[in-house]
């Protein structure tokens, strides 16, 4: 039977992100994508001009409604949230739909560059402590692992090579009992370096920096991650072949005249998914 997966995130038209990317790359890995849309946007929030409607009226009601169809899920992912309501909603979804056979993996969308995004505050941090606790795996860029374990980001980042990737294991064993963290992203010379962290062991996988930043190579790397577990891959495999993929679509837009906030070349690389047993 098809494996199922719960995906609670945006939906933004353009951009090639949250629920976009999630729906692309579970479909190609034989997983079927059922969304919760926290909101809907003309296109991801970088563009100079778009439309966004808040979805947080409509989350209880989704889950009333599976919870009264009875419906099961093999996997829970999160991303985006765009109010501290929204977390609430979610950890109820969570604490409703889990079971033994049901993997939960939080995206802890929060911030960049060591600052929060302008919907998260102290108290919204707080609660998505609270979900990231109720993971199986989280897959935070560096500043959100400084959000989640309070953590100073500047101190951290002023550090290099292996001093850095040190101290971020560090940081990261916090959120390592219970769960498996990949910390996505981190700077390393000509590096772009993310973090495997399970059962108190680290691993560091390395690609070449390749371009500038792109809109949803997050939400794609996350997605890659939930259909390998899915498909019994271990985390640090599932983390190697999403580094694999990102690096794949990132190397195609490049060669083209790209504009990064309209994503990633995605769509001439899910076949590289197929092929993922």
């Amino acid at each position: 039977m098809t494996k199922r997966a719960a995906v609670i995130n945006d939906l933004s038209s353009f951009g090639k992100c949250s629920l976009t990317a999630y729906i692309a790359v579970l479909s190609a890995m034989g997983v079927q994508p059922c969304p919760m849309p926290t909101a809907v946007l003309s296109s991801q929030t970088e563009f100079e001009h778009y439309y966004a409607k808040d979805l947080s009226d409509a989350m209880p009601r989704y889950i009333e409604a599976w919870r009264k169809n009875k419906e099961h899920f093999d996997s829970i992912c999160t991303g985006y949230f765009a109010n501290a309501v929204q977390l609430d909603h979610a950890l109820d979804f969570i604490r409703s739909f889990k079971t033994n056979n049901c993997m939960v993996l939080v995206d802890p969308v929060m911030g960049d560059g060591g600052s929060l995004y302008p919907a998260f505050d102290a108290a919204t941090c707080q609660k998505m402590r609270l979900l990231a606790k109720e993971a199986d795996v989280i897959t935070p860029n560096l500043t959100e692992l400084c959000l989640l374990a309070k953590a100073d980001y500047q101190a951290l980042i002023a550090k290099r090579g292996v001093s850095l990737l040190g101290s971020v294991v560090a940081v990261a064993k916090k959120f390592s009992e219970g769960c498996g963290v990949i910390v996505t992203g981190i700077p390393d010379g000509r590096d772009i370096c993310n973090l495997v962290v399970e059962n108190k062991s680290a691993r560091v996988i390395r690609r070449p920096k390749i371009g500038g930043r792109f809109s949803g190579t997050g939400d794609i790397f996350s997605a890659v991650v939930s259909g390998c577990l899915l498909k019994g891959k271990t985390l640090t495999e599932s983390a190697q072949i999403a580094a694999n993929f990102v690096s794949a679509c990132v190397l195609d837009t490049v060669k083209t005249l790209h504009r990064p906030m309209y994503g990633v070349e995605l769509e001439k690389n899910l076949n590289l998914l197929w092929k993922v047993k």
